[in-house]
């Protein structure tokens, strides 16, 4: 079922004549007789003329109107479909792809979905030629929103959430829909990142934030300032899930996100980044566990999950140095991390307010020091340059932790056209399509403790389901190169996607 619309009904505008339509308004609130005949005697007397409203009557009357075009709003809304909206606020609606179908259901499902959805302080025309009133917030905002609506994600990841937004609109519209929310940035940036959650099924106990900048990394410093930030929270499943399940020994969920560092010479910096990650992930599973769990020396309270944009391909370092363990860099992964060694990024990014590239160019300039591609061919590394990435892998390989992609475990079982395609861990072939760029960035990632053995291939999803107490229930398909081709042009754009990347997300059901 769907509530049909036009424009002026989902566009928060001003009606064209109000002030005619306003006087043309009968006041209902007035029933006494005299007063409607002595009205209609001041009608005649004035040829036709009628007393201006007042400003208090007009604004009840916009008010009023205001009111019924947010409750229309919100009845297409709850149809999911969208179908009747106008064709500058659809978007493709993409399945939901079922593993074990017909399986009885005994633990909790929930869904999770991680998504970058283009900040809105970052788009440049230069960079989104094709894109025209796509770009627009009054009409992106809803798009998204109903995207939101459309998938019903239980926990959602967000990344470049313009802070204006989060604080004058997702906020709002979040909680409106059963949400709450928590936001995270770095001061000198406007946009940064957001984790939501559907209040009936989880509740906010502690958080965590991450500033890269400032983490430690062994004996690795940051090479250059990148402002990047993450957040992870721990939710404890509410008293509702918790009557489902009486007798389990879990709390909830701990779930992070993060938006990594941008640049195309960054890869050193964002696999140090990844590094983070995992080490902070390890740091709050174990303050929780001192602050809610009497500190009893068991590491599975808590269920970790941590989504985002990594910036990284799975065939490169910051992907492999997570999930491939333990890690050793070779062939192209090994020529792209020692290249970007010999970057030199600009003193100009330095201090807590930096410039950053993101929102005003790129300030390191090409030169004859300077490598002219991130991806070269070959790469002649230096001692020292071979060294630094040297430490790097002893680094990851010093931390018991490691990640498991969701995807990759469990794409080729329902979607084997696209999985693996340009990579050999299963991952599907792109989650990012711009102007000028295109390629698998976005995560969903489960994180385990890493008993320092073999753990170099993707696990199959038998394993992984067996090792873990959980079940992938679905996957949201995701379009291959081929399909997006034929569009024609980047993302966003009107009638298809919102963001130039696409949203992903997982089913999961825990056994508890």
């Amino acid at each position: 079922m769907t509530v049909e619309v036009n424009e002026n009904t989902l566009h928060n505008t001003e009606p064209a004549g109000i002030k005619n339509a306003i006087s043309n308004c009968v006041d209902t609130t007035t029933s006494e007789p005299s007063k409607v005949k002595e009205n209609q005697n001041k009608k005649k007397k004035g040829k036709g003329k009628r007393t201006p409203p007042s400003p208090e009557e007009i604004a009840r009357i916009r008010e009023e109107r205001a009111t019924q075009r947010k409750a229309k709003e919100e009845a297409l809304l709850t149809q999911g479909s969208i179908t009747n909206c106008p064709p500058e606020l659809q978007f493709i609606r993409r399945p939901l792809l079922e593993l074990h179908k017909g399986e009885p259901q005994s633990g909790f499902n929930f869904s999770l979905m991680t998504y970058n959805c283009l900040a809105q302080a970052l788009i440049r025309r230069k960079l989104f030629p094709d894109s025209g009133d796509a770009l627009k917030w009054f009409r992106r905002s809803k798009v998204l929103l109903y995207e939101f609506m459309h998938y019903k994600a239980d926990v959602i990841c967000l990344q470049e959430v313009d802070h204006i937004q989060y604080q004058s609109f997702w906020k709002e519209e979040f909680g409106k829909l059963g949400y709450e929310s928590q936001f995270h940035r770095k001061a000198s940036k406007n946009h940064g990142v957001a984790i939501v959650w559907k209040r009936e099924l989880f509740t906010l106990t502690d958080k965590m934030l991450i500033d890269y900048d400032k983490e430690a990394s062994g004996n690795i410093p940051p090479r250059t300032t990148t402002n990047n930030a993450g957040l992870i929270l721990a939710l404890k499943f509410s008293d509702k899930v918790l009557k489902q399940f009486p007798n389990t020994t879990k709390s909830g969920i701990l779930i992070g996100t993060t938006h990594l560092f941008w640049h195309p010479f960054g890869t050193y910096e964002r696999t140090r980044q990844c590094y983070v990650v995992l080490n902070k992930v390890k740091e709050f599973l174990h303050r929780v566990n001192v602050l809610q769990n009497n500190n009893d020396g068991q590491k599975d309270h808590w269920i970790p999950f941590f989504c985002g944009d990594f910036n990284s391909q799975p065939f490169d370092t910051p992907y492999l140095s997570m999930t491939s363990k333990p890690v050793k860099y070779a062939g192209r992964a090994k020529t792209v991390i020692e290249c970007s060694t010999s970057y030199k990024f600009s003193k100009l990014r330095e201090g807590e307010s930096g410039a950053d590239e993101e929102e005003g160019g790129n300030i390191e300039k090409f030169g004859k020091d300077q490598p002219q591609t991130p991806v070269p061919a070959a790469f002649d590394a230096t001692p020292e340059q071979s060294g630094l990435v040297k430490k790097m892998e002893e680094l990851h390989n010093s931390l018991d932790m490691r990640a498991i992609s969701l995807y990759a475990t469990g794409y080729n079982r329902v979607h084997p056209e696209n999985a693996g395609l340009d990579n050999a861990r299963g991952e599907p072939e792109i989650s990012n399509w711009a102007h000028t760029w295109n390629g698998l960035l976005d995560y969903l990632f489960y994180i385990d403790s890493w008993d320092f053995s073999d753990r170099e291939h993707a696990e199959t999803l038998e394993d992984f389901e067996t090792n873990h107490s959980i079940k992938i229930r679905g996957l949201l398909r995701m379009p291959p190169k081929s399909e997006m081709e034929k569009f024609g042009h980047g993302q966003p754009h009107t009638g298809e996607y919102a963001s130039d990347h696409l949203s992903m997300v997982c089913n999961i059901e825990l056994l508890l």
